[in-house]
Protein backbone atom coordinates (compact mmCIF):
# COMPACT_ATOMS: atom_id res chain seq x y z
CA UNK A 1 0.00 0.00 0.00
CA UNK A 2 2.80 2.59 0.32
CA UNK A 3 3.87 1.80 -2.62
CA UNK A 4 0.66 2.69 -4.33
CA UNK A 5 0.26 6.10 -1.98
CA UNK A 6 3.72 7.39 -2.26
CA UNK A 7 3.73 7.82 -5.71
CA UNK A 8 6.55 10.95 -6.08
CA UNK A 9 9.27 10.15 -7.77
CA UNK A 10 11.36 12.12 -6.01
CA UNK A 11 11.70 12.80 -2.52
CA UNK A 12 12.90 16.07 -0.97
CA UNK A 13 15.21 15.21 2.15
CA UNK A 14 14.90 18.58 3.44
CA UNK A 15 11.39 18.14 5.42
CA UNK A 16 12.39 14.80 6.78
CA UNK A 17 15.72 16.28 8.29
CA UNK A 18 14.13 19.14 9.50
CA UNK A 19 11.85 16.44 11.72
CA UNK A 20 15.05 14.39 12.47
CA UNK A 21 16.67 17.84 13.91
CA UNK A 22 14.40 19.08 16.30
CA UNK A 23 14.18 14.75 17.56
CA UNK A 24 18.24 15.20 17.81
CA UNK A 25 17.51 18.66 19.58
CA UNK A 26 14.76 17.37 21.84
CA UNK A 27 16.59 14.46 23.34
CA UNK A 28 20.21 14.21 23.35
CA UNK A 29 20.76 16.19 25.67
CA UNK A 30 18.31 14.05 27.63
CA UNK A 31 20.10 11.04 26.83
CA UNK A 32 23.27 12.42 27.59
CA UNK A 33 21.93 13.00 31.39
CA UNK A 34 20.68 9.11 31.33
CA UNK A 35 23.99 7.99 30.26
CA UNK A 36 25.64 10.06 32.92
CA UNK A 37 22.74 9.37 35.54
CA UNK A 38 20.25 7.22 36.01
CA UNK A 39 21.56 4.67 32.82
CA UNK A 40 24.88 4.57 34.84
CA UNK A 41 23.40 2.44 38.06
CA UNK A 42 22.70 -1.05 38.08
CA UNK A 43 19.13 -0.48 38.49
CA UNK A 44 18.63 1.02 35.19
CA UNK A 45 21.57 -0.50 33.09
CA UNK A 46 19.30 -2.26 31.14
CA UNK A 47 17.72 1.43 29.73
CA UNK A 48 19.96 1.78 27.15
CA UNK A 49 19.73 -2.01 25.53
CA UNK A 50 16.19 -1.60 25.64
CA UNK A 51 16.32 1.39 23.84
CA UNK A 52 18.32 0.11 21.29
CA UNK A 53 16.82 -3.48 20.97
CA UNK A 54 13.28 -1.01 20.65
CA UNK A 55 15.27 0.51 18.31
CA UNK A 56 16.27 -2.93 16.00
CA UNK A 57 12.72 -4.08 16.29
CA UNK A 58 10.98 -0.84 14.71
CA UNK A 59 13.26 -1.23 11.73
CA UNK A 60 12.38 -4.59 11.60
CA UNK A 61 8.87 -4.39 11.88
CA UNK A 62 8.65 -0.97 9.27
CA UNK A 63 10.98 -3.69 6.79
CA UNK A 64 8.38 -6.62 7.48
CA UNK A 65 5.35 -4.16 6.84
CA UNK A 66 6.93 -2.67 3.53
CA UNK A 67 8.08 -5.92 2.01
CA UNK A 68 4.12 -7.04 2.73
CA UNK A 69 2.61 -4.17 1.06
CA UNK A 70 1.10 -3.38 4.63
CA UNK A 71 2.26 0.00 5.96
CA UNK A 72 -0.87 2.26 5.10
CA UNK A 73 -0.32 5.86 4.34
CA UNK A 74 -4.04 7.44 5.74
CA UNK A 75 -2.50 10.66 7.61
CA UNK A 76 -4.38 11.61 10.40
CA UNK A 77 -2.74 15.20 11.15
CA UNK A 78 -5.35 16.09 14.06
CA UNK A 79 -5.10 13.13 15.84
CA UNK A 80 -1.07 13.10 15.49
CA UNK A 81 -0.98 16.10 16.28
CA UNK A 82 -2.90 15.85 19.66
CA UNK A 83 -0.70 12.83 20.59
CA UNK A 84 2.42 15.17 19.83
CA UNK A 85 1.39 17.94 22.26
CA UNK A 86 0.59 15.59 24.89
CA UNK A 87 4.53 14.43 24.30
CA UNK A 88 5.67 17.65 24.24
CA UNK A 89 3.90 19.20 27.37
CA UNK A 90 5.39 15.68 28.94
CA UNK A 91 8.71 16.60 27.98
CA UNK A 92 8.70 20.55 28.91
CA UNK A 93 7.25 18.82 32.49
CA UNK A 94 9.55 16.48 32.86
CA UNK A 95 12.94 18.20 31.58
CA UNK A 96 12.34 20.98 33.21
CA UNK A 97 11.77 19.27 37.00
CA UNK A 98 13.38 16.22 36.31
CA UNK A 99 10.94 13.80 36.29
CA UNK A 100 12.29 11.10 34.20
CA UNK A 101 9.32 9.12 33.63
CA UNK A 102 7.73 11.84 32.02
CA UNK A 103 11.11 13.05 30.42
CA UNK A 104 11.87 9.56 28.94
CA UNK A 105 8.28 8.82 28.44
CA UNK A 106 7.18 11.85 26.22
CA UNK A 107 9.62 10.08 23.44
CA UNK A 108 7.03 7.12 22.94
CA UNK A 109 4.57 9.79 22.58
CA UNK A 110 6.37 11.90 20.35
CA UNK A 111 7.20 9.13 18.06
CA UNK A 112 3.69 7.73 18.07
CA UNK A 113 1.99 11.30 17.37
CA UNK A 114 4.39 11.83 13.70
CA UNK A 115 3.50 7.82 13.10
CA UNK A 116 -0.38 9.06 13.53
CA UNK A 117 0.27 12.48 11.47
CA UNK A 118 2.15 10.88 8.50
CA UNK A 119 0.41 7.10 8.39
CA UNK A 120 -2.58 6.73 10.62
CA UNK A 121 -3.86 4.93 13.48
CA UNK A 122 -3.78 1.60 11.62
CA UNK A 123 -0.54 1.66 10.79
CA UNK A 124 0.89 2.80 14.45
CA UNK A 125 -1.24 -0.38 15.13
CA UNK A 126 1.06 -2.47 13.72
CA UNK A 127 3.62 -1.33 14.95
CA UNK A 128 2.41 -1.18 18.66
CA UNK A 129 4.81 -3.40 20.49
CA UNK A 130 7.93 -1.17 19.73
CA UNK A 131 6.57 2.05 21.18
CA UNK A 132 4.92 -0.71 24.10
CA UNK A 133 8.73 -2.38 24.31
CA UNK A 134 9.76 1.56 25.04
CA UNK A 135 8.40 1.65 28.51
CA UNK A 136 11.11 -1.05 29.56
CA UNK A 137 13.78 2.25 29.06
CA UNK A 138 12.23 4.27 31.51
CA UNK A 139 14.19 4.55 34.99
CA UNK A 140 10.98 3.64 37.63
CA UNK A 141 10.75 6.27 40.35
CA UNK A 142 13.23 5.66 43.31
CA UNK A 143 10.04 5.13 45.88
CA UNK A 144 8.07 2.92 43.56
CA UNK A 145 10.99 0.59 43.01
CA UNK A 146 11.74 0.92 46.91
CA UNK A 147 8.43 0.10 48.38
CA UNK A 148 7.89 -2.60 45.49
CA UNK A 149 11.72 -4.47 45.28
CA UNK A 150 11.62 -5.37 49.17
CA UNK A 151 9.55 -8.52 49.03
CA UNK A 152 11.27 -9.79 46.01
CA UNK A 153 14.62 -9.23 48.01
CA UNK A 154 13.02 -10.94 51.13
CA UNK A 155 11.70 -14.03 49.04
CA UNK A 156 14.97 -14.39 47.51
CA UNK A 157 16.77 -14.25 50.09
CA UNK A 158 14.68 -16.95 52.24
CA UNK A 159 14.70 -19.06 48.91
CA UNK A 160 18.51 -18.79 48.62
CA UNK A 161 18.60 -19.19 52.59
CA UNK A 162 16.39 -22.81 52.43
CA UNK A 163 18.10 -24.28 49.11
CA UNK A 164 21.58 -23.72 50.56
CA UNK A 165 20.45 -24.89 53.97
CA UNK A 166 19.22 -27.61 52.60
CA UNK A 167 22.93 -28.79 50.91
CA UNK A 168 23.98 -28.56 53.86
CA UNK A 169 25.92 -25.14 53.89
CA UNK A 170 26.31 -23.02 57.60
CA UNK A 171 23.81 -20.23 56.69
CA UNK A 172 21.51 -17.65 58.24
CA UNK A 173 19.36 -15.05 57.15
CA UNK A 174 18.06 -11.70 59.05
CA UNK A 175 15.86 -9.87 56.56
CA UNK A 176 17.71 -9.46 53.34
CA UNK A 177 21.13 -10.17 55.09
CA UNK A 178 22.70 -13.84 54.79
CA UNK A 179 25.60 -14.63 56.44
CA UNK A 180 27.22 -18.13 55.13
CA UNK A 181 30.17 -18.84 56.87
CA UNK A 182 32.07 -15.96 57.79
CA UNK A 183 30.85 -13.84 54.89
CA UNK A 184 27.75 -11.64 54.98
CA UNK A 185 25.81 -10.61 52.00
CA UNK A 186 23.18 -8.18 51.49
CA UNK A 187 20.40 -8.54 49.09
CA UNK A 188 20.50 -5.60 46.92
CA UNK A 189 18.26 -4.18 44.87
CA UNK A 190 20.41 -4.76 41.85
CA UNK A 191 20.78 -8.36 42.50
CA UNK A 192 17.17 -9.21 43.05
CA UNK A 193 14.95 -6.31 42.63
CA UNK A 194 12.10 -4.78 39.60
CA UNK A 195 14.98 -3.96 37.85
CA UNK A 196 15.97 -7.67 36.97
CA UNK A 197 12.15 -8.47 36.85
CA UNK A 198 11.48 -5.83 34.35
CA UNK A 199 14.23 -6.63 32.37
CA UNK A 200 13.94 -9.94 32.16
CA UNK A 201 10.03 -9.38 31.29
CA UNK A 202 11.06 -7.29 28.28
CA UNK A 203 13.38 -10.38 27.36
CA UNK A 204 10.38 -12.63 27.43
CA UNK A 205 7.99 -10.42 25.70
CA UNK A 206 10.33 -9.66 22.87
CA UNK A 207 10.90 -13.41 22.46
CA UNK A 208 7.20 -14.21 22.17
CA UNK A 209 6.95 -10.85 19.88
CA UNK A 210 9.61 -12.64 17.79
CA UNK A 211 8.00 -15.68 17.47
CA UNK A 212 4.68 -15.03 17.38
CA UNK A 213 3.09 -18.14 18.22
CA UNK A 214 -0.64 -17.97 16.95
CA UNK A 215 -2.02 -19.68 19.65
CA UNK A 216 -3.32 -16.85 22.57
CA UNK A 217 -3.55 -19.90 25.36
CA UNK A 218 0.36 -20.20 24.73
CA UNK A 219 1.06 -16.54 24.35
CA UNK A 220 -0.60 -15.74 28.02
CA UNK A 221 0.96 -18.60 29.82
CA UNK A 222 4.72 -17.78 29.14
CA UNK A 223 3.98 -14.21 29.93
CA UNK A 224 2.03 -14.90 33.13
CA UNK A 225 5.03 -17.55 33.88
CA UNK A 226 7.79 -14.94 33.16
CA UNK A 227 7.57 -13.55 36.91
CA UNK A 228 8.28 -16.72 38.44
CA UNK A 229 11.16 -17.37 35.85
CA UNK A 230 12.37 -13.93 36.96
CA UNK A 231 12.56 -14.97 40.38
CA UNK A 232 14.17 -18.44 39.98
CA UNK A 233 16.64 -16.69 37.66
CA UNK A 234 17.43 -14.56 40.89
CA UNK A 235 17.57 -16.73 43.05
CA UNK A 236 20.30 -19.06 40.99
CA UNK A 237 22.05 -15.90 40.49
CA UNK A 238 22.24 -14.94 44.72
CA UNK A 239 22.94 -19.03 45.25
CA UNK A 240 25.98 -18.86 42.58
CA UNK A 241 27.02 -15.91 44.64
CA UNK A 242 26.99 -17.19 47.85
CA UNK A 243 28.86 -20.20 46.97
CA UNK A 244 31.63 -18.19 45.35
CA UNK A 245 31.86 -16.09 48.22
CA UNK A 246 32.11 -19.09 50.62
CA UNK A 247 35.00 -21.22 48.88
CA UNK A 248 36.46 -18.04 47.03
CA UNK A 249 36.35 -15.20 49.71
CA UNK A 250 34.46 -11.95 49.71
CA UNK A 251 36.84 -10.71 46.78
CA UNK A 252 35.95 -12.90 44.88
CA UNK A 253 32.16 -12.61 45.24
CA UNK A 254 32.19 -8.71 45.02
CA UNK A 255 34.49 -8.61 42.06
CA UNK A 256 34.71 -9.44 38.42
CA UNK A 257 32.47 -12.90 39.30
CA UNK A 258 29.69 -10.45 41.08
CA UNK A 259 29.50 -9.24 37.52
CA UNK A 260 29.81 -12.39 35.83
CA UNK A 261 26.74 -13.60 37.88
CA UNK A 262 24.66 -11.34 36.26
CA UNK A 263 25.64 -13.26 33.16
CA UNK A 264 24.03 -16.38 34.65
CA UNK A 265 20.72 -14.25 35.99
CA UNK A 266 20.23 -14.03 32.26
CA UNK A 267 21.42 -16.94 30.63
CA UNK A 268 19.41 -18.54 33.20
CA UNK A 269 16.21 -16.61 32.31
CA UNK A 270 16.91 -17.61 28.38
CA UNK A 271 17.54 -21.01 29.17
CA UNK A 272 14.57 -21.08 31.16
CA UNK A 273 11.96 -19.16 28.83
CA UNK A 274 13.05 -21.08 25.81
CA UNK A 275 12.63 -24.29 27.60
CA UNK A 276 8.93 -23.78 29.65
CA UNK A 277 8.01 -22.46 25.57
CA UNK A 278 9.63 -26.03 24.12
CA UNK A 279 7.19 -27.21 26.79
CA UNK A 280 4.05 -25.70 25.81
CA UNK A 281 4.63 -26.28 22.33
CA UNK A 282 4.94 -30.03 23.11
CA UNK A 283 1.71 -29.49 24.48
CA UNK A 284 0.05 -27.19 21.80
CA UNK A 285 1.55 -29.82 19.33
CA UNK A 286 0.08 -32.91 20.97
CA UNK A 287 -3.63 -30.68 21.16
CA UNK A 288 -3.17 -30.32 17.04
CA UNK A 289 -2.72 -26.39 16.75
CA UNK A 290 -0.84 -25.61 13.71
CA UNK A 291 1.56 -23.01 13.36
CA UNK A 292 1.36 -19.33 10.79
CA UNK A 293 4.43 -19.69 9.00
CA UNK A 294 4.01 -16.27 8.09
CA UNK A 295 4.23 -14.84 11.34
CA UNK A 296 7.18 -16.92 12.98
CA UNK A 297 9.33 -15.92 10.42
CA UNK A 298 12.31 -14.23 12.01
CA UNK A 299 14.26 -13.20 9.06
CA UNK A 300 14.37 -9.54 7.43
CA UNK A 301 12.31 -9.29 4.77
CA UNK A 302 13.58 -7.87 1.09
CA UNK A 303 12.29 -4.41 0.72
CA UNK A 304 12.00 -3.32 -2.91
CA UNK A 305 14.41 -0.62 -4.01
CA UNK A 306 13.76 2.86 -2.93
CA UNK A 307 10.71 2.36 -0.35
CA UNK A 308 12.40 3.70 2.72
CA UNK A 309 12.85 6.85 0.89
CA UNK A 310 9.51 6.74 -0.21
CA UNK A 311 8.73 6.22 3.81
CA UNK A 312 10.13 9.56 4.58
CA UNK A 313 8.30 11.89 1.80
CA UNK A 314 6.90 14.42 4.37
CA UNK A 315 5.39 17.76 3.08
CA UNK A 316 7.22 21.03 4.03
CA UNK A 317 4.83 22.95 6.11
CA UNK A 318 4.08 20.10 8.89
CA UNK A 319 7.96 19.53 9.29
CA UNK A 320 8.19 23.33 10.14
CA UNK A 321 5.41 23.10 12.14
CA UNK A 322 6.94 20.20 14.20
CA UNK A 323 10.62 21.76 14.21
CA UNK A 324 9.00 24.83 15.89
CA UNK A 325 7.10 23.11 18.25
CA UNK A 326 10.16 21.10 19.24
CA UNK A 327 12.26 24.16 19.60
CA UNK A 328 9.96 26.31 21.86
CA UNK A 329 9.74 22.80 24.16
CA UNK A 330 13.13 23.04 24.22
CA UNK A 331 12.85 26.97 25.43
CA UNK A 332 9.69 26.46 28.07
CA UNK A 333 11.49 23.60 29.72
CA UNK A 334 14.61 26.12 30.29
CA UNK A 335 12.34 28.78 31.50
CA UNK A 336 10.10 26.60 33.93
CA UNK A 337 13.61 25.06 35.44
CA UNK A 338 13.11 25.50 39.26
CA UNK A 339 16.85 27.69 40.21
CA UNK A 340 18.14 27.89 43.59
CA UNK A 341 17.13 30.58 46.06
CA UNK A 342 19.95 32.52 47.72
CA UNK A 343 19.85 32.22 51.70
CA UNK A 344 21.32 33.68 54.29
CA UNK A 345 23.98 31.32 56.21
CA UNK A 346 22.46 29.44 58.41
CA UNK A 347 24.01 28.18 62.20
CA UNK A 348 25.19 24.53 61.65
CA UNK A 349 23.67 21.52 62.57
CA UNK A 350 26.20 20.01 65.33
CA UNK A 351 26.81 23.12 67.00
CA UNK A 352 22.59 24.34 67.14
CA UNK A 353 21.43 21.44 68.62
CA UNK A 354 22.67 21.77 72.07
CA UNK A 355 24.38 18.93 74.63
CA UNK A 356 21.55 18.92 77.23
CA UNK A 357 17.88 18.67 75.65
CA UNK A 358 15.52 18.87 78.63
CA UNK A 359 16.99 15.95 81.35
CA UNK A 360 18.47 14.33 78.65
CA UNK A 361 22.03 14.97 78.59
CA UNK A 362 24.25 13.82 75.32
CA UNK A 363 26.26 10.59 75.96
CA UNK A 364 30.03 10.56 74.66
CA UNK A 365 29.63 7.24 72.68
CA UNK A 366 27.06 7.32 70.76
CA UNK A 367 25.17 3.76 69.97
CA UNK A 368 25.53 2.56 66.25
CA UNK A 369 23.17 3.68 64.12
CA UNK A 370 20.86 2.80 61.02
CA UNK A 371 22.18 4.48 58.00
CA UNK A 372 20.63 7.62 57.10
CA UNK A 373 20.34 6.57 53.09
CA UNK A 374 21.88 3.53 51.12
CA UNK A 375 22.73 3.05 47.54
CA UNK A 376 21.49 0.15 45.74
CA UNK A 377 23.71 -1.98 47.08
CA UNK A 378 23.05 -1.31 50.53
CA UNK A 379 25.88 0.89 51.25
CA UNK A 380 25.83 4.04 52.85
CA UNK A 381 25.09 7.11 50.48
CA UNK A 382 24.67 9.50 53.10
CA UNK A 383 27.55 12.18 51.58
CA UNK A 384 25.87 12.14 48.58
CA UNK A 385 22.20 13.28 49.53
CA UNK A 386 22.86 15.07 52.74
CA UNK A 387 24.97 18.42 52.90
CA UNK A 388 24.71 17.99 57.13
CA UNK A 389 24.34 15.50 59.31
CA UNK A 390 23.81 14.83 63.03
CA UNK A 391 24.14 11.69 64.69
CA UNK A 392 23.93 11.49 68.84
CA UNK A 393 22.81 9.39 71.65
CA UNK A 394 21.15 11.15 74.84
CA UNK A 395 20.80 9.84 78.36
CA UNK A 396 17.64 10.47 80.92
CA UNK A 397 17.71 9.92 84.92
CA UNK A 398 16.19 6.41 84.35
CA UNK A 399 18.99 4.62 82.04
CA UNK A 400 16.84 5.09 78.38
CA UNK A 401 19.06 6.51 75.63
CA UNK A 402 17.54 8.04 73.07
CA UNK A 403 19.11 8.54 69.29
CA UNK A 404 19.12 11.44 67.57
CA UNK A 405 19.43 11.55 63.74
CA UNK A 406 19.30 14.60 61.79
CA UNK A 407 19.93 15.20 57.84
CA UNK A 408 19.77 18.43 56.08
CA UNK A 409 19.63 19.35 52.58
CA UNK A 410 19.96 22.36 50.69
CA UNK A 411 18.18 21.62 47.89
CA UNK A 412 15.26 19.21 47.18
CA UNK A 413 14.88 17.11 43.81
CA UNK A 414 13.43 14.34 42.10
CA UNK A 415 16.86 12.59 42.27
CA UNK A 416 18.32 14.25 45.07
CA UNK A 417 15.59 13.68 48.11
CA UNK A 418 15.23 12.73 51.46
CA UNK A 419 15.54 8.92 52.52
CA UNK A 420 13.08 7.61 54.79
CA UNK A 421 13.44 4.92 57.13
CA UNK A 422 11.26 2.45 56.24
CA UNK A 423 12.98 2.29 53.24
CA UNK A 424 16.22 2.55 54.45
CA UNK A 425 16.30 -0.03 57.60
CA UNK A 426 15.41 -2.91 55.59
CA UNK A 427 18.39 -2.26 53.18
CA UNK A 428 20.29 -2.52 56.11
CA UNK A 429 18.89 -5.80 57.42
CA UNK A 430 15.77 -4.78 59.47
CA UNK A 431 12.06 -6.00 59.00
CA UNK A 432 9.50 -3.16 59.59
CA UNK A 433 7.01 -5.04 61.94
CA UNK A 434 4.34 -1.50 62.26
CA UNK A 435 4.69 1.69 60.02
CA UNK A 436 1.56 3.71 61.66
CA UNK A 437 1.44 7.66 60.74
CA UNK A 438 1.39 10.17 63.75
CA UNK A 439 0.59 13.36 64.66
CA UNK A 440 3.34 14.68 66.45
CA UNK A 441 2.91 17.69 68.74
CA UNK A 442 6.54 18.80 68.69
CA UNK A 443 5.71 22.12 66.49
CA UNK A 444 6.26 25.23 67.87
CA UNK A 445 3.57 26.34 70.63
CA UNK A 446 2.26 22.45 70.80
CA UNK A 447 1.43 22.52 67.09
CA UNK A 448 1.29 18.87 65.66
CA UNK A 449 3.51 17.89 63.05
CA UNK A 450 2.44 14.66 60.87
CA UNK A 451 5.27 12.10 61.10
CA UNK A 452 5.34 8.28 61.97
CA UNK A 453 6.24 5.83 64.20
CA UNK A 454 7.88 2.38 63.21
CA UNK A 455 8.88 -0.46 64.98
CA UNK A 456 11.69 -2.27 63.62
CA UNK A 457 13.45 -5.73 64.53
CA UNK A 458 16.82 -7.27 63.15
CA UNK A 459 20.90 -7.08 63.83
CA UNK A 460 20.17 -8.36 67.29
CA UNK A 461 17.83 -5.24 67.87
CA UNK A 462 14.27 -3.94 67.85
CA UNK A 463 14.29 -0.24 67.39
CA UNK A 464 10.71 2.23 68.14
CA UNK A 465 11.53 5.25 65.83
CA UNK A 466 9.72 8.35 65.63
CA UNK A 467 10.27 10.99 62.37
CA UNK A 468 8.93 13.08 59.97
CA UNK A 469 10.28 14.97 56.84
CA UNK A 470 10.15 18.52 56.10
CA UNK A 471 10.24 19.91 52.75
CA UNK A 472 9.72 23.61 52.64
CA UNK A 473 6.89 24.62 54.52
CA UNK A 474 4.87 20.99 54.27
CA UNK A 475 5.63 17.76 55.51
CA UNK A 476 5.19 14.88 53.28
CA UNK A 477 5.82 11.19 54.88
CA UNK A 478 6.01 9.11 51.71
CA UNK A 479 8.10 9.16 48.72
CA UNK A 480 5.63 10.32 46.38
CA UNK A 481 4.46 12.81 48.60
CA UNK A 482 8.05 14.07 48.95
CA UNK A 483 7.85 14.15 44.47
CA UNK A 484 4.64 16.09 44.62
CA UNK A 485 5.74 18.65 46.82
CA UNK A 486 9.07 18.96 44.96
CA UNK A 487 6.49 18.98 41.60
CA UNK A 488 4.82 21.84 42.86
CA UNK A 489 7.53 24.03 44.33
CA UNK A 490 9.72 23.70 41.44
CA UNK A 491 6.38 24.97 39.04
CA UNK A 492 7.11 27.80 40.58
CA UNK A 493 10.70 28.05 40.18
CA UNK A 494 11.76 27.05 43.26
CA UNK A 495 13.87 24.53 45.20
CA UNK A 496 13.68 23.83 48.78
CA UNK A 497 15.47 22.42 51.63
CA UNK A 498 14.35 19.61 53.47
CA UNK A 499 15.31 17.45 56.81
CA UNK A 500 15.06 14.41 57.89
CA UNK A 501 14.58 14.04 62.51
CA UNK A 502 14.81 10.64 63.48
CA UNK A 503 14.39 9.51 66.98
CA UNK A 504 14.58 6.01 68.23
CA UNK A 505 15.05 3.75 71.45
CA UNK A 506 16.14 0.14 71.92
CA UNK A 507 13.22 -1.78 73.52
CA UNK A 508 12.75 -5.38 74.23
CA UNK A 509 9.67 -5.93 72.70
CA UNK A 510 6.56 -4.50 70.65
CA UNK A 511 5.26 -3.90 74.45
CA UNK A 512 7.75 -0.87 74.92
CA UNK A 513 7.19 0.45 72.37
CA UNK A 514 4.42 2.93 72.72
CA UNK A 515 5.84 4.05 75.82
CA UNK A 516 8.98 4.87 73.76
CA UNK A 517 6.95 6.54 71.50
CA UNK A 518 5.69 9.28 74.05
CA UNK A 519 9.46 9.53 75.57
CA UNK A 520 10.63 10.17 71.45
CA UNK A 521 7.79 12.82 71.16
CA UNK A 522 8.83 14.89 74.45
CA UNK A 523 12.42 14.83 73.36
CA UNK A 524 11.77 15.89 70.50
CA UNK A 525 9.21 18.89 71.09
CA UNK A 526 12.17 19.74 73.60
CA UNK A 527 14.86 19.55 70.82
CA UNK A 528 12.37 22.07 68.92
CA UNK A 529 12.44 23.89 71.50
CA UNK A 530 16.18 24.58 72.54
CA UNK A 531 17.88 24.60 69.49
CA UNK A 532 19.93 27.67 68.85
CA UNK A 533 17.94 30.77 66.72
CA UNK A 534 19.89 30.64 63.16
CA UNK A 535 19.89 27.29 62.13
CA UNK A 536 17.82 25.21 59.57
CA UNK A 537 14.59 24.84 61.61
CA UNK A 538 13.37 21.28 62.12
CA UNK A 539 9.63 22.09 61.67
CA UNK A 540 8.44 24.79 59.46
CA UNK A 541 6.62 27.98 60.64
CA UNK A 542 3.22 26.96 59.65
CA UNK A 543 2.46 23.74 59.50
CA UNK A 544 1.03 22.08 56.59
CA UNK A 545 -2.23 19.40 56.15
CA UNK A 546 -0.82 15.57 56.14
CA UNK A 547 -0.09 15.02 52.58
Amino acid sequence: MLNSTVSAPRVAPLPALLVLAGLLAVYIPSFIDLFHGAWSSDRNAHGPIVMVVAMVFLYFRLSQLMAQDLLQRAPQPLAGALVLVVGLLSYVLGRSQNVLVLEVGSLIWVLSGLVIAGFGVRTWRRLWFAFFFMLFMIPMPASVVDVLTLPMKIAVSAATEHLLYWAGYPIARSGVILTIGQYQLLVADACAGLNSLFTLEALGLLYMNLVRHPSLVRNVVLASLIVPISFTANTIRIVFLSLITYHLGDAAGQGFLHSFSGLVLFLSALLLIIGVDSALSWLVARRGAGRDPEQSALSLPSVPAGTWQRLFNVPLAPAVAVLAGMLVSIAAAHALTPHMTSAPPALALDKAVPAQIGEWKLVPDSVAQATLATNDEGGALTDQIYDEVVTRTYINPQGTQMMLALAYAREQRQDVKLHLPEICYPAQGYKVVTLAPAMLAVGHSGAAVPGKHMLAEGNGRTEAVTYWTRVGDAYPNSGMGQRLKIFRDGLHGVVTDGILVRASVIVRDAAEAPVAYQQQESFLRTLVDTVQPGSHPLVAAAPQAHQ
